[in-house]
Parts: C-alpha cells; structure tokens; sequence
C-alpha cells in the first residue's frame, strides 16, 4: 500500500490568487488567516465582498499604467500591506511612490536572484517575490494558463497592446464578470505561444533549487510542474498531495563570475555611475594637459604627473564601484529584513486566531 503524503496550511504557507476561472471555486474569506498575494484587476471583485489580500502586485507595465488611479486608491486606502509594481508605474504615483508599502519591482530585481528569471509574468513573480521575503510553502490559486487570447470585445492597439472598447459580461479568461471594462489596456496575454506556461518553468525551477513548496490547486491547470492539492481539505485537516504531471528539468551548475564583478553589477554600476566617471576623468584630463604644457611632455615630472593621475583615477573609480555595491547589499538587506518583520507579524496574527 502506498502511503500518501498529507500537506496543512500553516503560518508559513502563502496563497497567489491567479485571476483564472478556476478561483471562482474559491471563498476568499476562508483565506484572511492566512497570507495572499492579489493580481491585476482582481481588486474589483474584492471590493463586492469587502476583502483584501495580504499583498498585491501588477507587473504588466501596461496594465498598471491603465490601472494607476485604482491602484493608487488602494495604497491610500491602507488595507494591503504591499505593493509590488513595476518602475513605470512608481514613476508616476508622485507622494505614494515614497510609501515603505510600495516596491519597485525592477530595482529588487537587480539585485534578488530569486527574482532573475527572463520571462516576467505577474503570477510567476509574485510567488519568486514570496519566496524571497522568506515563504517556505506557496499554494497556486487560479493559476489556469489557459487564454483567448483576443476576447470579444477588445481592439488592438500599438504592438501587442489592447483595449478594451466594449464591456463584455461573459469573459472567458478570468473568474467574475466585469474584470475587464471599457478603457483598460493590456497586452495580449501571450504575445508568443505559451508564454504564461514557460514563465512559470522558469520560476518553477529557480523556487525548486531554493527548496521552496509549491502546489497547485488545479489540476487541470495548463502548469504542470507542481504537485496538486485539494485546497479546502488543505485548509482544514489537511490534503494528500497528487504529483506533477511534469518533472524540472535542472540546468547545467552555473559559471557565473564572482558577485564582486558580475557582469549584471558591472553594467548597472558604469549606468549608474557614468557621469561621476566622466566628470573625474576629464578633471584630471585637463590637470594632465595643463602640467604636460608646464613642464614638457617627455619630461620626467610629465611621467610622474601621469602615473599619478592613473592612480588617482582607478582609486576613484574603486572608491565608487565599492559604495556601489556596499548600497546595493544594504538595500537587499532592508528588503530581507521587512520581509521578516512581517512573517513574525503575520505568524502572530496567525497564532492569535486560533
């Protein structure tokens, strides 16, 4: 006889609610014990029933623009304890970008490997997200990735950029009526074919090598790589867990540089720093042509004038590339601390409610 593995939610456990029609099986009070990450337009639905998750994100940048003004609504409103949104968006909240509770996704994501994956979806990184402030357990809600790609409806507009013109009722993508209305632009949800799906391959292994948890909730779901509970017996006495239809397949071991002098901090540090660079080099620029006019170019003090210009310059340079570095550790150590903090504060929540 085979013995089945049981899984329980647990103060480590937290939910990401996909938008798939598969969540409408859901009561999303049942969850307000536990921690859950809300996606996109979802915060309509929300709105009927008077709930809020534990965190949002919108990582679509043409959906958080078409969305800017509810979302900032629902910073202001102060239920959601944080936002994760891209740098397009942050730009143009104006006072609300300063709030602790918004979070540039594009600057964590230079410097959190977890977060490295290419291909960026909302759902995939937000659990990679989860998975960095320290959740250990990560069950997929909605996660469907099954799309029409071109709803009734909708136009096209620039690219793969769309509109919707005319509010439908029956939308097959998502899980209530009305997530879509007349006004909001998005991008078609797969501008190459299975993008949702190789998204979550690529989040699926980086949370695998980093021995995190995840199951999905819908066995029918179009992602197959993680083991599939029974959600309301997982928030009770607990669920046999069913295998992936799909096994990772692990990538060869990384050669990667030294994190000192990583090609991807190099890039981002000579971006960053280019004009104090320029500014250095074309001060002792001018102080070398000055002295080599002054005292000869051939002369010995020449020489010395141009050694010591080169020193000066590449201890500057070190000088820069090391507060660089020690930011950019200081600000991922903040990021790994808040995280924390608000794990004790929502075990305690947790203890407290039962």
């Amino acid at each position: 006889m085979i013995e089945m593995t049981l899984a329980k939610a647990s103060p480590h456990t937290a939910f990401v609610l996909g938008n798939g029609p598969s969540l409408a099986q859901i009561d999303l009070t049942a969850l307000s014990d536990f921690s859950t990450i809300g996606l996109n337009a979802a915060y309509r639905y929300w709105r009927t029933i008077d709930w809020r998750p534990t965190y949002y994100a919108c990582l679509d940048e043409v959906v958080g623009l078409s969305h800017k003004d509810e979302i900032s609504e629902l910073i202001r409103e102060g239920r959601i304890k944080r936002f994760l949104l891209r740098g397009n968006l942050v730009a143009v909240l104006g006072p609300l970008a300063k709030s602790r509770k918004v979070l540039n996704f594009d600057a964590l994501r230079s410097r959190q490997p977890l977060l490295s994956p290419r291909t960026v979806t909302t759902g995939s990184h937000a659990a990679l997200w989860l998975a960095s402030i320290g959740f250990k357990e990560i069950v997929l809600l909605g996660i469907d990735g099954q799309y029409k790609e071109l709803v009734d409806g909708a136009e096209h507009r620039d690219g793969i950029e769309l509109e919707i013109v005319d509010s439908q009722q029956d939308n097959p993508n998502y899980f209530f009526d009305g997530y879509q209305q007349a006004g909001d632009r998005y991008n078609i949800p797969n501008p190459r074919p299975g993008l949702h799906v190789e998204a979550w391959h690529e989040a699926g292994l980086k949370l695998a090598q980093a021995s995190i948890d995840v199951f999905n909730a819908n066995p029918r779901s179009e992602v197959t790589i993680f083991q599939y509970i029974d959600v309301k017996k997982f928030l009770t006495d607990g669920s046999e867990v069913s295998p992936s239809r799909e096994t990772i397949r692990y990538p060869a071991p990384s050669t990667s540089l030294h994190p000192w002098t990583s090609r991807s901090k190099l890039g981002r540090f000579l971006s960053k720093q280019k004009h104090w660079l320029i500014f250095v080099a074309s001060l002792l620029g001018v102080g070398f042509v000055i002295g080599g006019h002054l005292s000869g170019w051939g002369s010995l003090p020449t020489i010395m004038l141009v050694l010591t210009f080169g020193i000066v310059f590449g201890l500057s340079a070190l000088l820069f590339y090391t507060r660089f570095i020690v930011s950019e550790h200081l600000a991922n150590l903040q990021a790994v601390s808040d995280g924390l903090a608000q794990r004790l504060a929502d075990i305690e929540r947790f203890d407290k409610t039962k």
